[in-house]
């Protein structure tokens, strides 16, 4: 299985089990405008993505631009 796909459905996961209503979480679905990510988890949200792309993310005004779906976050730090 491509590490990708992987990391992706580890987020998927993670966020799946904090909001176990919402059923599947497709991959283009805002998260903060759909409220699966908020001021509390983004934190954790971030720190999960570091360690998941081995990286550090650094803060900037359009980090959560790029963090907003599971693709931009494949994109920008998971390729």
């Amino acid at each position: 299985m491509n590490q990708t796909v992987t990391a992706i459905d580890t987020l998927r996961h993670w966020l799946q089990e904090k909001h176990p209503e919402r059923g599947h979480i497709d991959d283009a679905l805002d998260l903060f405008e759909n409220k699966l990510i908020d001021s509390i988890n983004f934190v954790e949200y971030i720190l999960m993505i570091e360690e998941l792309a081995d990286c550090e993310i650094p803060v900037t005004a359009d980090l959560v631009s790029r963090t907003a779906t599971l693709e931009r976050v494949r994109i920008h730090f998971l390729d």
